[in-house]
């Protein structure tokens, strides 16, 4: 996340999940000194009677009387993790809308991997999924619990590059996320969509590919290389998903592009940012590239 004055914004449903989500936007946002929203939606429209007919004002009433009491108890939490300006706010809408809709006017929008919007058999939530497809800002699903313990704060952050065009705006978001954290970043190029097989591709030469992919990655880590931050380069002939859904597990943040090199016009969010909301250890990252 570059420098602004916009908010990060977080959504709470009374879930574990989402609180997760609250304390890890309420860390960022002292650690960034920018402020944060936390939304609770209402929903309204699925209190529709025959989706016509408004539900009665009391029911309205108990539905805001609960936001409100989750609204209380998410700032506390972001407070309690040193967020220096913290606003809450009830929407008539649903989670995703009012989400996508906050995204607009926000820096970073942080959701959790689920919730009770959750789809039943569906790894990351349906509000994530949705907000992660097509929010204006960039996006952070917290997965896993391993950001929150004791340690963590040592372990690096991952970047996933593959060198298409959105590639040093990925790397400049990856930069400033290991900043502010004060740790090291390790920047992941790995060339291959499936496991490297020799007599599938006889004419490339493995050696050829490394040399090119370090070549990548010297010329945009030195763009973005200012001597703040520890930077590792690592060049692998593997699977992109697999390299970073492993890395994950070792790592406080892994930052990658909602779209990528093999990303086609109508497609909302890349196969390896679906495959990191589903399976990813640690908290993603999802630097918007889409104009």
């Amino acid at each position: 996340m570059t420098m602004t004055h916009e908010p990060i914004v977080t959504g709470v449903d009374g879930s574990g999940e989402a609180l997760d989500a609250v304390r890890w936007a309420g860390r960022t946002a002292r650690q960034h000194d920018v402020p944060l929203e936390i939304v609770h939606a209402l929903d309204f429209s699925a209190l529709l009677a025959g989706g016509v007919v408004p539900p009665p004002e009391e029911m309205k009433d108990v539905l805001r009387a609960h936001g409100r009491r989750f609204l209380r108890a998410a700032r506390e939490i972001a407070e309690a993790q040193g967020a220096p300006a913290v606003t809450t706010r009830l929407d008539p809408d649903r989670a995703a809308q009012a989400l996508i809709e906050a995204s607009r006017k926000a820096s970073l929008v942080v959701v959790g991997s689920g919730g009770r919007g959750r789809l039943t058999g569906l790894l990351a939530g349906s509000v994530a999924s949705a907000v992660g497809a097509h929010a204006c800002s960039d996006v952070v699903v917290v997965r896993g619990d391993s950001w929150d313990e004791p340690g963590a704060e040592d372990r690096p952050v991952v970047a996933g590059i593959d060198g298409s065009e959105p590639s040093g705006r990925i790397l400049a978001t990856a930069v400033a996320e290991a900043k502010a954290r004060r740790t090291r970043l390790v920047v992941v190029h790995a060339s291959a969509d499936d496991p490297p097989r020799p007599e599938a591709e006889p004419h490339l030469d493995p050696k050829a590919v490394t040399e090119a992919g370090t070549r990548l990655l010297t010329g945009l880590t030195g763009e973005h290389d200012d001597g703040g931050v520890r930077i590792e380069r690592v060049v692998v002939r593997g699977h992109p998903r697999r390299e970073l859904i492993e890395r994950s597990a070792t790592a406080q943040l892994v930052v990658l592009g909602d779209r990528g090199r093999g990303g086609f016009p109508g497609m909302l969010l890349g196969s390896t940012g679906q495959a990191l909301l589903h399976n990813a250890v640690c908290p993603v990252y999802l630097v918007r590239t889409a104009t």
